[in-house]
């Protein structure tokens, strides 16, 4: 439970887990630190996305190369992952529903003016939807570990997709956009990258044809990074471990900074830098208070 989306490289235990024959499973047994550097720069490119600065919609790969690692096989109980995952969408989105009760005073509306029901699956804030979404991708991971389950299942969902569209109720127009990354992935850690590549290929080219759509690409080119990364191979250090501890605290912190700059009236550019400055200051401020206290922090997997 140390990491948001805390990659490690797939040990022995995950045959345990139902990975006994992956291609990539079998191949690495030490932390990737590549990975580690990887996911503190995806967490930047969505601090940068979610800023609304010029190229942010380029900044939009990181979100389909975190989706890629949910799928991660793990040994640990349902129960452990719930505690992890769950737990901290909890907490957070009380730090969040403080936020939004301030914003609405500010301008003189009712405090509970900004509750929804779907808030009871994506939180109070909106980036707080891939804790529980990771939850049910570990829970139901293991039934599509068969070849012709995950590239099958990735080639219904491109399919279901172009005939009816993206859902438009939250979460689930989230949740849509992140199945086929989490089913690449576990393509990939079940069966390696050949299988891995043909079934985001296949589905992007359903999605292309059958949907056009800015996201088929960014789920073409953040899932297809996120294959690449994992295929490669970097001694972990000290800075890669750090690395991987911020990417925590940046993706589940850097709306606070956000609304800080707004607040302060910092516009384009400057706001996507304001906001990438400030969300590094502060996970290194979490990250220093839990390393204090030995709390605990989200791992997607």
């Amino acid at each position: 439970m140390r990491k948001l989306l805390d990659l490690h490289a797939i040990r022995a235990q995950t045959k345990d887990a139902g990975y006994g024959r992956s291609g990539a499973a079998d191949v690495a047994t030490a932390r990737n630190g590549l990975i580690d550097y990887a996911r503190f720069a995806a967490a930047l490119g969505i601090v940068w996305f979610d800023s609304q600065a010029p190229g942010n919609r380029i900044a939009y790969v990181a979100l389909p190369f975190f989706l890629v690692l949910l799928s991660m096989p793990t040994a640990t109980r349902t129960s452990q992952r719930a505690r992890r995952l769950l737990q901290p969408f909890v907490v957070w989105s009380l730090v969040f529903a403080v936020v939004q009760i301030a914003l609405a005073l500010k301008v003189s509306a009712p405090p509970f003016s900004w509750w929804e029901w779907h808030m009871l699956l994506t939180g109070t804030w909106i980036h707080l939807w891939i804790l529980p979404f990771a939850f049910l991708a570990s829970v139901l991971a293991p039934w599509f570990q068969h070849p012709l389950a995950s590239f099958g299942a990735a080639i219904l969902v491109a399919t279901l997709l172009v005939l009816e569209g993206s859902p438009e109720t939250v979460p689930f127009g989230q949740w849509s956009f992140g199945v086929i990354p989490v089913l690449v992935g576990i393509a990939f850690f079940s069966w390696g990258w050949r299988l891995a590549v043909i079934a985001l290929v296949a589905s992007w080219t359903i999605l292309s044809f059958g949907r056009p759509s800015p996201d088929n690409s960014t789920i073409l080119y953040g899932t297809g990074l996120a294959l690449l990364c994992l295929s490669i191979h970097l001694p972990a250090t000290s800075v890669s471990h750090w690395c991987a501890r911020l990417s925590v605290w940046i993706y589940l912190a850097h709306p606070l900074v956000i609304i800080v700059g707004q607040s302060l009236r910092i516009t384009w550019v400057e706001l996507g830098l304001f906001s990438l400055a400030g969300s590094v200051i502060l996970a290194q401020i979490l990250d220093l208070s839990q390393r204090g206290s030995r709390r605990q922090v989200p791992e997607l997997s």
